[in-house]
């Protein structure tokens, strides 16, 4: 019993301090005994045969693994799966959703928040090692079409494909093989996809803002442009309009605001100066305070280069 009780013990450490009757079972443990420890209070149910070592945290990934579980087997989905995937943009709403077969009533949790469907390919599961099966990156972007607005749903898509996480190409099979009349949602998406840029993606939610605000209104901004300043070196712009000459930086990483970073800002942004190309910056800090006024100033930055472009001479 004790060598049982030692190796349950070391498997549940794995995950998350959720042990199953599946598991309890394999490692000699019958009914009997798994409802002693439930009675004693060492082990606190979770769901239908998953339970939880009592005084251990209860968070979002204990309840994931119990949800994954032997009867449920429900498959994480939705916001809850773009935590797990590292997503920016999830918020924490204290709900696991989940993917359901039709017509099943898997729980009445209020904790849980299953979605029923049989749209669910073999490629658009991940089983990870700590007892938590989860949608994958792709199909995890197309169902968060379902609770993202249109500039959050775009600053994701561009954090999967910088990351790596998944591609363009990916999203998009997943996306069309769920549009259907009953599913807008994915059609939203595949809206949202459509209008990527071909030079890159934004590599923070606020530049991936900045940028597709910029062009909303009416700012012909090429995003991601990389310029070969004399002396310098390869820069990454944010945005540009190439032919103005004028670039956009959106400063958001704290290596900005350290001294040595300020200096190389200002250094690079002189360099640049020098072969004729206006670079403005925009903090996080500013659009946290004024997002639409921050866009404003750049608007009228714009509009002022513009003016000056079509009042010089023909040469």
């Amino acid at each position: 019993m004790h060598v049982a009780m030692r190796e349950l013990l070391a498997r549940a450490s794995r995950q998350h301090s959720v042990i199953t009757d599946d598991m309890m079972q394999s490692f000699g443990l019958g009914i009997s005994q798994r409802k002693l420890l439930v009675r004693d209070g060492l082990l606190e149910r979770l769901l239908d045969g998953s339970y939880r070592f009592a005084g251990t945290p209860l968070h979002e990934r204990a309840r994931c693994v119990a949800a994954c579980a032997r009867p449920s087997r429900l498959i994480i989905c939705g916001p809850t799966a773009g935590r797990l995937w590292g997503l920016r943009r999830m918020g924490n709403d204290g709900i696991v959703h989940v993917i359901a077969p039709p017509a099943s009533n898997p729980t009445v949790e209020p904790w849980l928040r299953p979605y029923r469907t049989s749209m669910l390919a073999p490629d658009d599961i991940v089983v990870r090692d700590d007892g938590i099966t989860l949608t994958s990156p792709a199909r995890t972007a197309v169902d968060l079409a379902r609770h993202l607005k249109g500039s959050d749903l775009r600053s994701v898509i561009d954090q999967l494909i910088h990351e790596r996480q998944t591609t363009e190409e990916a999203m998009r099979a997943v996306a069309e093989t769920l549009s259907t009349p009953g599913r807008p949602w994915a059609r939203r998406f595949l809206v949202a996809l459509a209008q990527l840029p071909n030079t890159g993606v934004a590599e923070s939610h606020w530049e991936s803002r900045v940028v597709a605000e910029l062009i909303s209104r009416g700012v012909p901004l090429e995003p991601q442009r990389w310029l070969d300043v004399p002396h310098w070196g390869s820069i990454r712009l944010d945005g540009c309009v190439e032919w103005m000459r004028w670039g956009v930086e959106v400063d958001v990483y704290p290596e900005h605001f350290t001294e040595e970073g300020v200096t190389n800002d200002a250094g690079r942004d002189l360099a640049c100066d020098a072969i004729g190309w206006c670079v403005s910056r925009v903090t996080g800090l500013a659009l946290r305070r004024s997002f639409d006024g921050s866009i404003d100033a750049l608007v009228r930055v714009y509009r002022r280069r513009l003016d000056d472009f079509e009042r010089r001479p023909a040469s």
